[in-house]
């Protein structure tokens, strides 16, 4: 039987084991993908960034506040581009593989699978869903662009544009033909956007599609623990797991995960994934969090961690402005935590959270 923890070949890249963080605007940030790969994380991509923008203002400035990576401490990386145009990918890719500060990612990832209006008018994100053959241009000139940097690009996409058109399977057998040496399936369909169920379906079928060419398939979509993670590998065929929503807040879920899928669980599965679930169930039913959830001191650590790497990148102001989504999500669920995540909402500096920060550490 293969072993649910296991490495995972992209290209010239192996990605150590089958645990990624999936890209996330406004979340997959340098200094939040470092957490997450000490957490457990493999591989982690960054927020999209515009193709057309780099091409047109001939800099990666505007945009190096999503492009940052740190090749020593978040593990394997990707930098994610979108765009409609295959002239802009070809221009954009070696301007950034030649920027000595991104020249040591890992992976050209493009979005074929953002849903958000904005990006879809383009004819980008998921709006490639519908036009396959512009797709495929997209993807042969960035692998093309790719190439003399020997960087392997990869895909991510939906699983169709509505329930009447999944055409997950034929895509991913476009984007293999066309060179993607790695496809990511976010198995919701573009009219979803982030609502409903995941119909991992798609992903049997998808990873069924392109079993014979050896390239392999993430699959997104609902994974937000260690038994979900097993019952995605098992029941689709997905080579690895790519966690979106479930990481925001909570990078522990990276622990549980590699933790359910380690080899250690795999000898003794049998009794250890029975007995694993039961008492995580019992620890939902009675916290309403993970057994892997951390105590309330190291979840402070990590915040205020988070929340100082956003603003040395960003500059206080910007910093502690955008650490208060992230900061809402570290809080969800806590029991009497209302109150003060709402003040920590109207915080403006680094020690107005800070306080707010050991109000919370001290609280009964």
């Amino acid at each position: 039987m293969k072993k649910h923890l296991h490495p995972i070949t992209i290209g010239n890249v192996v990605v150590p084991w089958n645990i990624a963080l999936a890209p996330m605007a406004g979340t997959s940030t340098c200094i939040f993908r470092t957490i997450a790969h000490e957490c457990g994380s493999a591989l982690d991509v960054t927020e999209l960034v515009s193709a057309r923008g780099i091409r047109f203002k001939e800099s990666v400035e505007h945009s190096m506040r999503y492009l940052e990576i740190d090749p020593a401490h978040e593990g394997k990386t990707a930098i994610q581009l979108f765009g409609f145009d295959p002239e802009d990918f070809a221009y954009a890719i070696p301007f950034l593989l030649e920027d000595p500060r991104l020249s040591q990612v890992d992976i050209i990832d493009i979005n074929m699978g953002c849903p958000v209006s904005k990006v879809v008018k383009t004819g980008s994100g998921s709006a490639l869903m519908k036009d396959p053959a512009q797709a495929e241009k997209i993807i042969r000139a960035c692998v093309r662009a790719a190439a003399p940097y020997a960087k392997p690009v990869t895909v991510k996409f939906r699983s169709g544009w509505d329930e009447e058109h999944i055409t997950a399977p034929e895509f991913a057998k476009m984007c293999v033909q066309a060179g993607a040496a790695g496809l990511a399936l976010h198995a919701r369909t573009q009219t979803q956007m982030y609502h409903g169920q995941a119909d991992w379906g798609v992903i049997t079928e998808t990873k069924a599609a392109i079993s014979d060419t050896g390239i392999p398939l993430w699959g997104n979509g609902d994974v937000k623990d260690g038994a979900s993670a097993i019952r995605m590998l098992e029941e689709t065929g997905a080579d690895g797991v790519m966690v979106g929503r479930a990481a925001q807040g909570n990078p522990w879920v990276f622990t549980e995960i590699k933790t359910a899928l380690s080899a250690e669980a795999e000898a003794a599965r049998a009794t250890t994934l029975q007995d694993g679930a039961k008492t995580v169930e019992a620890a939902k039913a009675t916290t309403g969090t993970s057994a892997f959830a951390p105590d309330r001191k190291t979840r402070v650590e990590v915040i205020r961690r988070h929340l100082i790497g956003l603003c040395g990148q960003l500059g206080e102001t910007t910093g502690v402005k955008e650490m208060r989504a992230q900061i809402a999500f570290y809080l969800k669920g806590g029991r009497g935590t209302a109150e003060i995540k709402n003040r920590l909402m109207m915080a403006n500096t680094v020690s107005e959270v800070e306080a707010l920060l050991s109000e919370y550490q001290n609280m009964p």
